[in-house]
């Protein structure tokens, strides 16, 4: 048995829901999101406060274009994502109306989670929607989106919503029963019940294609998953077409793959800072100022920097990289990058007995950095 969450009322669960587990041979299945959303009633009838991310938009779009599904047409995701959105929720609309629960749409992008007051928005409206007891729908703006954009895919953008709602568990529901120990094609293959760190073998066993319609594999769910549980948010990873899966799951079912959390909780602003943001250059550190980030919580002083890379402003966020350019932290830079070029290598003494130099503060505040999880997914 497990016990997933410390009470069985009142917590926040973000679930999302891959294309495939509501579509079968490329088209939207009714009974399907039916199935899902008498569950997700059932549990929200119990006062949780529920999110669902949904994939999809593109897939529909197709089949309302008659495309043949053999031939996935890349070039026209945007103009099939606004096609078949406006059906997708339309369907789920009316099935949780059946259902007496009223749905709500929110549509984001990259910048929506980038931009702090942006992110803050996002969460305000969310948190509204809660007290109106309405279900919030989730999904990226797709009809709009760039590459550069793109929040990427799905379980990218429902791990961003648990930790930014601060979540007590997310649920990703796709086609795989859970992390399988091998390829999960082959029948020899078994469901790993609990995953409680993803060590480089876990990424090597998540080396097999996805689906060629679905942006996401294993590798980009274990991403997703690494990024929650930093958070401090446990995830479990479930076949979405399983019957009765969200039920099992909160019965304390041992079904799908749990993997466990962080036993430390990032705040809600270093989570944003960690993930949601994207990076406008880069400071190498020498080793001691590594330790001393790492190991003492200090702030980053211009006398650890050895090299600045990138043309960045004040207050702008910069990744923080051992000498060997490995990423270990990000952090909210005091001074532009003229500034920091002058002053990198140099202690405040220096500075001071320099004309030129004047005094300085830290170039990066302990309070606005946030150290990353250790890098181990194994290289290609």
């Amino acid at each position: 048995m497990r016990n997933l969450l410390q009470n069985p009322i009142k917590q926040i669960i973000v679930i999302k829901v891959g294309s495939h587990v509501f579509s079968r041979e490329g088209r939207i299945v009714p009974k399907r999101i039916y199935a899902l959303a008498t569950q997700i009633c059932e549990l929200a009838e119990h006062e949780n406060q529920l999110l669902l991310v949904v994939s999809g938009a593109a897939l529909a779009g197709r089949d309302i274009a008659g495309l043949d599904r053999a031939h996935y047409p890349r070039q026209l995701l945007r103009p099939l994502a606004a096609l078949g959105q406006a059906t997708l929720i339309a369907k789920c609309d009316q099935i949780f109306r059946r259902l007496n629960q009223p749905v709500g749409q929110v549509l984001v992008s990259r910048d929506d989670f980038h931009y702090r007051e942006r992110y803050l928005a996002v969460k305000e409206t969310v948190q509204a929607l809660f007290k109106l007891h309405v279900l919030p729908i989730m999904n990226e703006n797709d009809s709009i989106g760039t590459a550069e954009q793109s929040l990427g895919d799905n379980d990218n953008l429902a791990a961003q919503m648990a930790g930014m709602l601060d979540a007590d568990l997310l649920i990703i529901l796709g086609t795989v029963a859970g992390f399988h120990d091998g390829n999960p094609r082959d029948p020899a293959s078994r469901v790993i019940p609990t995953v409680p760190e993803i060590t480089p073998e876990i990424w090597r066993q998540a080396r097999f294609k996805g689906n060629r319609h679905s942006r996401g594999g294993m590798v980009a769910k274990l991403e997703a998953i690494r990024r929650a549980n930093h958070c401090g948010i446990p995830v479990v990873l479930a076949d979405g077409r399983e019957e009765d899966i969200l039920t099992k799951i909160f019965q304390g079912q041992e079904i799908g793959t749990l993997f466990t959390a962080s036993p430390q909780r990032l705040s809600l602003k270093k989570r944003w800072l960690a993930y949601s943001t994207r990076v406008a250059g880069q400071l190498i550190v020498d080793d001691g100022t590594c330790h001393a980030l790492t190991r003492r919580g200090a702030s980053l002083l211009s006398s650890g920097i050895i090299e600045v890379q990138g043309d960045f402003r004040a207050k702008e966020v910069v990744a923080v990289q051992s000498p060997t350019g490995t990423e270990f932290a990000r952090g909210i830079v005091n001074y532009d990058h003229e500034t920091v070029r002058r002053i990198a290598g140099r202690n405040n003494r220096e500075l001071r007995s320099d004309p030129a130099g004047g005094e300085y503060r830290e170039v990066v505040h302990r309070e606005n950095i946030v150290l990353l999880p250790k890098v181990v997914k194994e290289s290609k």
